[in-house]
């Protein structure tokens, strides 16, 4: 029995975004291990409940086997815990996703600056001009952008790092077998050949709301930085920044219009602390002498003093982006040509990187890959020295969160917490008391990533301080 495929099962048994992975990791020295293991060794571990004690317990492979073969005849990637190019940073996460579906090329994780850039699915044409503008000029400069492929931000910031030439990263909340939304299904597949797009929830899972809020924290994670560009109050955007420091990453919002309500969270997050930006520059200076071999500060003004506006929404509308100021646009569709996109135009800007990124990163692997379904992994991994790296990991690291008392809880979230009071109720309890589902959601999210409440079994939530 391949790793692979205990992994595979491993995740399907915890479920996404599960903490009782590291909890395993701490009990035990091998996968197999894991995997042998009776109930009752499970029940010993704190924090590993009934259920998720049975679960792992249960050893069929059915389910993980059909995954596998799935993935082996469509061609879809599969990138373990145990395999050698797995994140470090994703290392370091209190949740880590034991296995990440991709299609695409798999850029080295470990070797340049990525950035998450996020913000609200509503953006006005000020955060549609930011986030596109922003992620052109970042991708120019030689970092990679990482976003969720959703309305608004994530598509006009995908569509700015393509049109730099650049190679981008996409992290979806539903199975790699479908596109989200289905509009921008054109989108996904030019980052599909210019990047790559990835997720933990296996094929066949549908893109449900409670999966988004867990999605993010990939996206902070497999950053060493988050750029929130626009956000409302309750935006999900604001979840990830929030997530993003708790994992101790650099945080940088843009300024919006004072009194805006489409910039209400991001106003906020400067005055928190929150590193303002208005270039890309402000970014890549800070990390062009730890990656001089990949980010060019230079080249990034370069580009932001050619960008035109224009040109970066006309390719959208080409990509299939929904955008506010494309809808409303009258003018004619351009031709779907090089010469009409900045990809085109500017190819000089990235022709020695776009060089290495293909050469460093890994296509999607085809069936002949599989017939040593471990090829990429390491039979022996040891999850005591996993520890010992992850520890060093931590240590090094040079971003140091903003006090969580920075960030105090909005009205929303202070009246879900009263609602709970003493009790421990669920979702639906909550909303039965006449919040919306959206407001639950979003408020327990933020809720128990601050330590104001903890999960339990069964799907039940209680007030903690």
């Amino acid at each position: 029995m391949s790793d692979r495929l205990i992994w595979i099962w491993l995740s399907l048994a915890c479920g996404a975004g599960s903490r009782a992975y590291n909890r395993l990791f701490a009990s035990f020295n091998t996968l197999r291990e894991i995997y042998e293991a009776p109930v009752e060794r499970f029940l010993e571990i704190a924090g590993i409940d009934e259920k998720t004690a049975s679960a792992l317990a249960d050893k069929d492979m059915t389910r993980a086997q059909n995954i596998l073969s799935l993935c082996i005849k469509r061609g879809w990637g599969i990138l373990t815990y145990g395999d050698k190019r797995y994140p470090k940073r994703l290392r370091t996460l209190t949740d880590p996703p034991v296995v990440l579906y991709y299609k695409g090329r798999l850029p080295d994780f470990d070797d340049g600056v990525y950035v998450a850039v996020v913000g609200t699915r509503k953006m006005t044409p000020y955060g549609e001009r930011q986030a596109y503008r922003l992620s052109y000029a970042l991708s120019a400069g030689g970092a990679t952008v990482v976003s969720g492929m959703a309305l608004g931000c994530d598509a006009m910031a995908a569509n700015g790092a393509l049109d730099a030439g650049a190679a981008t990263v996409a992290v979806l909340g539903c199975g790699i077998d479908r596109y989200y939304p289905p509009e921008h299904k054109v989108l996904a597949e030019h980052i599909i050949k210019n990047g790559v797009i990835l997720t933990e929830y296996p094929p066949g899972t549908p893109p449900a709301g409670a999966n988004f809020p867990v999605r993010n924290r990939i996206i902070s994670g497999l950053s060493q930085c988050t750029l929130v560009i626009e956000a409302p109050r309750g935006s999900g955007a604001l979840i990830t920044a929030r997530t993003a420091l708790l994992q101790g990453r650099d945080l940088f919002a843009v300024p919006g219009e004072l009194g805006g309500e489409s910039s209400v969270g991001t106003n906020a997050l400067i005055r928190d602390g929150a590193r303002i930006v208005t270039s890309a520059c402000d970014i890549l200076s800070l990390y062009e002498f730890l990656y001089p071999h990949a980010v060019s500060v230079e080249a990034a003004e370069a580009a932001e003093r050619r960008i035109n506006e224009k040109a970066g929404h006309e390719s959208a509308k080409l990509r299939g982006v929904t955008s506010r100021s494309t809808q409303k646009s009258s003018e004619s569709k351009r031709e779907n040509s090089n010469e009409n996109t900045w990809g085109g135009q500017e190819k000089h800007i990235l022709a020695k990187k776009d060089a290495k990124m293909k050469a460093k990163s890994t296509p999607v692997e085809s069936y002949d890959n599989y017939a040593d379904a471990d090829a990429d992994s390491d039979s022996s991994y040891s999850f005591a020295k996993a520890r010992e790296e992850v520890a060093q990991q931590k240590a090094n690291m040079t971003s140091k969160p903003l006090s969580m008392t920075e960030l105090p809880i909005d009205e929303n979230e202070r009246a879900v917490l009263a609602a709970l009071g003493s009790s421990s109720l669920t979702a639906d309890e909550l909303v039965a008391k006449g919040f919306t589902a959206n407001e639950v959601m979003s408020a327990l999210t933020i809720l128990e990533i601050l330590g104001y409440v903890t999960a339990l079994p069964g799907g039940r939530f209680v007030r903690t301080r």
